[in-house]
Protein backbone atom coordinates (compact mmCIF):
# COMPACT_ATOMS: atom_id res chain seq x y z
CA UNK A 1 0.00 0.00 0.00
CA UNK A 2 3.03 2.76 0.52
CA UNK A 3 3.76 2.89 -3.10
CA UNK A 4 6.36 5.48 -4.03
CA UNK A 5 4.49 7.93 -6.22
CA UNK A 6 6.57 7.76 -8.99
CA UNK A 7 7.34 4.46 -9.28
CA UNK A 8 3.23 4.31 -9.79
CA UNK A 9 3.02 6.48 -12.66
CA UNK A 10 6.23 4.43 -13.93
CA UNK A 11 4.57 1.03 -13.67
CA UNK A 12 0.79 3.12 -15.02
CA UNK A 13 2.84 4.01 -18.07
CA UNK A 14 4.39 0.47 -18.94
CA UNK A 15 0.69 -1.04 -18.18
CA UNK A 16 -0.17 1.32 -20.35
CA UNK A 17 2.58 0.49 -23.21
CA UNK A 18 1.69 -2.98 -22.35
CA UNK A 19 -1.77 -2.89 -23.69
CA UNK A 20 -0.91 -0.73 -26.85
CA UNK A 21 1.69 -3.66 -27.94
CA UNK A 22 0.14 -6.80 -26.44
CA UNK A 23 -2.00 -9.12 -28.83
CA UNK A 24 -5.51 -9.28 -28.63
CA UNK A 25 -5.83 -11.76 -25.37
CA UNK A 26 -3.72 -10.10 -23.05
CA UNK A 27 -4.67 -6.60 -24.39
CA UNK A 28 -8.02 -7.66 -23.48
CA UNK A 29 -7.00 -9.32 -19.74
CA UNK A 30 -5.61 -6.10 -19.34
CA UNK A 31 -8.82 -3.99 -19.72
CA UNK A 32 -10.29 -6.01 -17.36
CA UNK A 33 -8.08 -5.55 -14.27
CA UNK A 34 -9.57 -3.69 -11.58
CA UNK A 35 -10.58 0.15 -11.20
CA UNK A 36 -9.54 2.30 -8.83
CA UNK A 37 -13.14 4.22 -9.03
CA UNK A 38 -16.43 3.34 -9.58
CA UNK A 39 -19.02 5.84 -10.53
CA UNK A 40 -22.77 5.86 -10.08
CA UNK A 41 -25.24 7.42 -12.34
CA UNK A 42 -21.84 9.04 -14.41
CA UNK A 43 -24.39 11.11 -16.63
CA UNK A 44 -24.52 13.57 -13.45
CA UNK A 45 -20.99 13.77 -13.37
CA UNK A 46 -19.96 15.01 -17.15
CA UNK A 47 -20.75 18.04 -19.07
CA UNK A 48 -20.45 19.84 -16.12
CA UNK A 49 -19.45 23.65 -17.15
CA UNK A 50 -20.63 25.92 -13.76
CA UNK A 51 -20.85 24.39 -9.95
CA UNK A 52 -20.21 25.80 -6.72
CA UNK A 53 -19.26 23.93 -3.56
CA UNK A 54 -21.52 22.44 -2.13
CA UNK A 55 -19.08 20.87 0.94
CA UNK A 56 -15.44 20.25 0.84
CA UNK A 57 -14.46 17.77 4.14
CA UNK A 58 -11.27 16.25 4.85
CA UNK A 59 -11.38 13.70 7.64
CA UNK A 60 -7.59 12.69 9.18
CA UNK A 61 -7.67 9.47 10.63
CA UNK A 62 -6.02 10.28 14.21
CA UNK A 63 -6.63 6.48 15.98
CA UNK A 64 -6.93 3.12 14.16
CA UNK A 65 -7.48 -0.05 15.51
CA UNK A 66 -7.22 -3.35 13.44
CA UNK A 67 -7.86 -6.45 14.69
CA UNK A 68 -7.34 -10.38 13.48
CA UNK A 69 -8.62 -13.52 14.95
CA UNK A 70 -7.93 -17.15 14.65
CA UNK A 71 -9.70 -20.31 14.91
CA UNK A 72 -13.45 -19.84 15.45
CA UNK A 73 -13.94 -22.78 13.62
CA UNK A 74 -17.65 -23.34 11.91
CA UNK A 75 -19.40 -23.06 15.53
CA UNK A 76 -17.27 -20.10 16.14
CA UNK A 77 -15.96 -21.47 19.18
CA UNK A 78 -13.79 -19.21 19.27
CA UNK A 79 -9.87 -20.91 20.61
CA UNK A 80 -7.59 -18.97 18.25
CA UNK A 81 -5.92 -15.97 19.83
CA UNK A 82 -6.85 -12.54 18.41
CA UNK A 83 -4.55 -10.15 17.57
CA UNK A 84 -5.20 -6.66 18.18
CA UNK A 85 -2.60 -3.25 17.39
CA UNK A 86 -4.10 0.25 18.12
CA UNK A 87 -2.55 2.87 16.42
CA UNK A 88 -2.18 6.92 16.63
CA UNK A 89 -0.99 9.89 15.13
CA UNK A 90 1.01 12.48 16.97
CA UNK A 91 2.75 15.33 16.38
CA UNK A 92 0.06 17.11 14.30
CA UNK A 93 -1.14 20.57 15.53
CA UNK A 94 -4.94 21.79 14.38
CA UNK A 95 -3.03 24.65 12.40
CA UNK A 96 -0.97 21.58 10.18
CA UNK A 97 -4.25 19.69 9.43
CA UNK A 98 -5.86 23.23 9.03
CA UNK A 99 -3.21 24.17 6.35
CA UNK A 100 -3.14 20.51 4.53
CA UNK A 101 -7.06 20.99 4.40
CA UNK A 102 -6.71 24.69 2.80
CA UNK A 103 -4.39 22.96 0.23
CA UNK A 104 -6.32 19.86 -0.55
CA UNK A 105 -9.16 22.82 -1.57
CA UNK A 106 -6.33 24.54 -3.76
CA UNK A 107 -5.81 21.56 -5.53
CA UNK A 108 -9.43 20.56 -5.91
CA UNK A 109 -10.00 23.73 -7.58
CA UNK A 110 -7.36 24.09 -9.62
CA UNK A 111 -8.04 20.69 -10.91
CA UNK A 112 -12.12 21.96 -11.42
CA UNK A 113 -10.57 24.78 -13.49
CA UNK A 114 -8.28 22.83 -15.58
CA UNK A 115 -11.03 20.37 -16.91
CA UNK A 116 -13.12 24.14 -17.83
CA UNK A 117 -15.77 24.28 -15.10
CA UNK A 118 -16.25 27.77 -13.28
CA UNK A 119 -16.59 27.63 -9.81
CA UNK A 120 -19.33 30.33 -8.83
CA UNK A 121 -20.15 32.36 -5.51
CA UNK A 122 -22.07 29.30 -3.33
CA UNK A 123 -24.08 31.99 -1.33
CA UNK A 124 -27.52 30.82 -3.03
CA UNK A 125 -26.88 27.24 -1.97
CA UNK A 126 -26.03 28.70 1.59
CA UNK A 127 -29.74 30.26 1.40
CA UNK A 128 -30.97 27.38 0.59
CA UNK A 129 -29.98 25.76 3.14
CA UNK A 130 -30.69 28.26 5.75
CA UNK A 131 -30.29 26.89 9.26
CA UNK A 132 -31.35 23.27 8.73
CA UNK A 133 -28.39 22.37 8.13
CA UNK A 134 -25.80 22.18 10.43
CA UNK A 135 -22.09 22.61 9.32
CA UNK A 136 -19.73 20.65 11.99
CA UNK A 137 -17.10 22.40 13.51
CA UNK A 138 -13.87 22.04 11.87
CA UNK A 139 -11.79 19.36 13.90
CA UNK A 140 -14.93 17.69 15.13
CA UNK A 141 -14.18 14.02 15.93
CA UNK A 142 -16.03 11.11 14.27
CA UNK A 143 -15.63 7.10 14.77
CA UNK A 144 -15.86 5.26 11.88
CA UNK A 145 -16.02 1.28 11.16
CA UNK A 146 -13.21 0.35 8.17
CA UNK A 147 -13.88 -3.13 8.63
CA UNK A 148 -15.73 -6.02 10.09
CA UNK A 149 -13.72 -5.93 13.20
CA UNK A 150 -11.96 -2.90 12.40
CA UNK A 151 -12.15 0.48 13.72
CA UNK A 152 -11.10 4.59 13.49
CA UNK A 153 -11.25 7.77 14.56
CA UNK A 154 -11.07 10.82 12.13
CA UNK A 155 -10.86 14.49 12.48
CA UNK A 156 -12.90 16.63 10.06
CA UNK A 157 -11.87 19.87 8.78
CA UNK A 158 -12.72 21.98 5.85
CA UNK A 159 -11.38 25.12 4.49
CA UNK A 160 -11.55 28.46 6.41
CA UNK A 161 -13.68 30.10 3.57
CA UNK A 162 -16.42 27.26 3.62
CA UNK A 163 -16.79 27.24 6.95
CA UNK A 164 -17.31 23.82 8.93
CA UNK A 165 -17.52 20.52 7.16
CA UNK A 166 -20.97 19.85 6.05
CA UNK A 167 -22.12 16.28 5.12
CA UNK A 168 -25.03 14.91 3.08
CA UNK A 169 -27.49 11.91 3.25
CA UNK A 170 -25.49 10.47 0.38
CA UNK A 171 -22.37 9.59 3.05
CA UNK A 172 -24.55 8.46 5.88
CA UNK A 173 -23.01 5.27 6.88
CA UNK A 174 -19.32 6.73 6.40
CA UNK A 175 -18.95 9.11 8.95
CA UNK A 176 -22.15 9.31 10.79
CA UNK A 177 -23.49 12.37 12.25
CA UNK A 178 -24.07 11.21 15.77
CA UNK A 179 -27.73 12.42 17.04
CA UNK A 180 -31.22 13.31 15.66
CA UNK A 181 -30.59 16.90 15.11
CA UNK A 182 -27.50 15.61 12.67
CA UNK A 183 -28.99 13.30 10.78
CA UNK A 184 -32.26 15.50 9.84
CA UNK A 185 -29.23 18.10 8.84
CA UNK A 186 -27.71 15.87 6.29
CA UNK A 187 -30.63 15.19 5.24
CA UNK A 188 -32.13 18.90 4.47
CA UNK A 189 -28.61 19.83 2.90
CA UNK A 190 -29.07 16.91 0.64
CA UNK A 191 -32.68 18.08 -0.54
CA UNK A 192 -31.49 21.59 -0.23
CA UNK A 193 -28.37 20.77 -2.76
CA UNK A 194 -31.36 18.98 -5.41
CA UNK A 195 -33.51 21.98 -5.37
CA UNK A 196 -30.86 24.36 -5.70
CA UNK A 197 -28.85 22.79 -8.82
CA UNK A 198 -32.43 22.10 -10.54
CA UNK A 199 -33.41 25.89 -10.18
CA UNK A 200 -30.28 27.57 -10.75
CA UNK A 201 -29.13 24.98 -13.63
CA UNK A 202 -25.60 24.68 -11.61
CA UNK A 203 -24.24 21.74 -10.54
CA UNK A 204 -23.28 21.22 -7.13
CA UNK A 205 -19.98 19.36 -5.92
CA UNK A 206 -19.18 17.95 -2.99
CA UNK A 207 -15.65 16.36 -1.90
CA UNK A 208 -14.65 14.01 0.62
CA UNK A 209 -11.11 12.90 1.11
CA UNK A 210 -10.49 10.64 4.26
CA UNK A 211 -6.11 10.79 4.78
CA UNK A 212 -5.12 7.70 6.71
CA UNK A 213 -1.50 7.65 8.40
CA UNK A 214 -1.09 3.94 8.56
CA UNK A 215 -1.69 0.39 6.70
CA UNK A 216 -2.52 -2.94 8.69
CA UNK A 217 -1.64 -6.14 6.55
CA UNK A 218 -3.52 -8.91 9.05
CA UNK A 219 -3.27 -12.84 8.87
CA UNK A 220 -6.33 -14.72 10.76
CA UNK A 221 -9.12 -16.45 9.88
CA UNK A 222 -11.57 -19.16 11.28
CA UNK A 223 -9.85 -22.25 10.31
CA UNK A 224 -6.28 -20.41 10.64
CA UNK A 225 -4.30 -21.48 13.77
CA UNK A 226 -2.53 -18.34 13.93
CA UNK A 227 -3.23 -14.82 13.73
CA UNK A 228 -1.68 -11.58 13.34
CA UNK A 229 -1.74 -7.78 12.13
CA UNK A 230 0.99 -6.15 11.02
CA UNK A 231 1.30 -2.27 10.75
CA UNK A 232 3.45 0.28 9.02
CA UNK A 233 3.16 3.95 7.73
CA UNK A 234 1.28 4.63 5.32
CA UNK A 235 0.37 8.09 4.00
CA UNK A 236 -3.22 7.61 2.02
CA UNK A 237 -6.38 7.89 0.45
CA UNK A 238 -8.73 6.11 2.64
CA UNK A 239 -10.78 4.22 -0.51
CA UNK A 240 -14.46 3.40 -0.20
CA UNK A 241 -14.81 6.56 1.79
CA UNK A 242 -12.87 9.11 -0.11
CA UNK A 243 -14.91 10.31 -3.12
CA UNK A 244 -17.27 13.18 -4.93
CA UNK A 245 -20.70 13.88 -5.12
CA UNK A 246 -22.71 15.52 -7.85
CA UNK A 247 -26.28 17.17 -7.82
CA UNK A 248 -26.80 18.31 -11.28
CA UNK A 249 -29.44 20.22 -12.58
CA UNK A 250 -31.66 17.53 -14.05
CA UNK A 251 -32.42 16.15 -11.38
CA UNK A 252 -29.78 13.38 -10.56
CA UNK A 253 -27.19 12.63 -8.09
CA UNK A 254 -23.90 10.88 -9.49
CA UNK A 255 -20.79 9.92 -7.46
CA UNK A 256 -17.35 8.72 -8.14
CA UNK A 257 -15.61 6.71 -5.43
CA UNK A 258 -12.09 5.32 -4.78
CA UNK A 259 -11.98 1.77 -4.67
CA UNK A 260 -8.01 1.68 -4.44
CA UNK A 261 -6.12 3.38 -1.85
CA UNK A 262 -4.09 6.15 -3.07
CA UNK A 263 -0.60 5.83 -1.48
CA UNK A 264 2.09 8.15 -1.36
CA UNK A 265 6.00 6.81 -0.86
CA UNK A 266 8.14 8.71 1.82
CA UNK A 267 9.07 9.12 5.28
CA UNK A 268 6.63 11.32 7.09
CA UNK A 269 7.88 11.14 10.50
CA UNK A 270 8.73 8.05 13.00
CA UNK A 271 6.73 5.12 13.09
CA UNK A 272 7.25 3.09 16.22
CA UNK A 273 6.03 0.50 18.63
CA UNK A 274 5.06 2.10 22.08
CA UNK A 275 3.75 -0.49 23.71
CA UNK A 276 4.44 0.07 27.27
CA UNK A 277 4.88 -2.80 30.38
CA UNK A 278 5.13 -6.14 30.33
CA UNK A 279 2.93 -7.04 27.36
CA UNK A 280 6.03 -5.96 24.69
CA UNK A 281 8.33 -8.10 25.99
CA UNK A 282 6.55 -10.98 26.83
CA UNK A 283 3.73 -11.29 24.37
CA UNK A 284 4.54 -13.27 21.31
CA UNK A 285 4.73 -12.28 17.38
CA UNK A 286 1.86 -14.37 16.92
CA UNK A 287 -0.78 -16.39 18.56
CA UNK A 288 -0.84 -19.91 18.18
CA UNK A 289 -3.54 -22.24 19.42
CA UNK A 290 -2.06 -24.17 22.64
CA UNK A 291 -1.56 -28.01 21.76
CA UNK A 292 -3.31 -28.49 25.18
CA UNK A 293 -6.60 -27.40 24.88
CA UNK A 294 -5.98 -25.51 21.35
CA UNK A 295 -6.67 -22.15 23.51
CA UNK A 296 -5.10 -19.14 22.02
CA UNK A 297 -3.62 -16.31 23.69
CA UNK A 298 -4.50 -12.77 23.17
CA UNK A 299 -1.71 -10.23 21.83
CA UNK A 300 -2.18 -6.42 21.43
CA UNK A 301 -0.09 -3.80 20.49
CA UNK A 302 0.31 0.13 20.33
CA UNK A 303 2.07 2.20 17.24
CA UNK A 304 2.68 5.82 17.66
CA UNK A 305 3.63 7.64 14.17
CA UNK A 306 4.87 11.14 15.39
CA UNK A 307 4.64 12.93 12.23
CA UNK A 308 7.44 15.55 10.92
CA UNK A 309 4.50 18.24 10.31
CA UNK A 310 6.32 20.10 6.96
CA UNK A 311 6.75 16.75 5.24
CA UNK A 312 3.38 15.28 6.68
CA UNK A 313 1.11 18.47 4.52
CA UNK A 314 3.56 18.19 1.48
CA UNK A 315 2.46 14.27 1.58
CA UNK A 316 -0.96 15.49 2.07
CA UNK A 317 -0.67 17.66 -1.06
CA UNK A 318 0.76 14.94 -3.22
CA UNK A 319 -2.29 12.43 -1.81
CA UNK A 320 -4.64 15.16 -2.77
CA UNK A 321 -3.19 15.48 -6.37
CA UNK A 322 -3.32 12.08 -7.22
CA UNK A 323 -6.85 11.60 -5.30
CA UNK A 324 -8.33 14.24 -7.00
CA UNK A 325 -6.95 13.21 -10.86
CA UNK A 326 -8.33 10.03 -9.99
CA UNK A 327 -11.94 10.87 -8.96
CA UNK A 328 -12.59 13.69 -11.53
CA UNK A 329 -11.60 11.74 -14.74
CA UNK A 330 -15.23 9.95 -14.10
CA UNK A 331 -16.36 13.80 -14.72
CA UNK A 332 -14.72 14.29 -17.48
CA UNK A 333 -15.32 10.91 -19.10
Amino acid sequence: MDTDRRSLLIASASAAALVAFAPAPLAALAKKAKSPIAAKNPVALTGIRQAVIGSFSVGFLTERTDRAKAGAGIMGSGFGGRSTAKSYLEGVADADFIAATDTAYAVFLERLTTMGITVGDRQGLLDAFGTKVKPFENGEERKLVTGRDDRAQARLFSPATLGGPILFQEWLGILPPGGFNFNSSVVNASMAAKQYAKASGTSVVNALLLVDFADADSYGGAFRNTSSVKIKSSLAAFPDVTQLTVFAPGGKVGSVVLKEPVAMGGDYGTFADSTGGTAKTVETVANVIGFLGGVGTNKSRKYTMTADPARWREGVEGVSRETFAQLTGAMSS
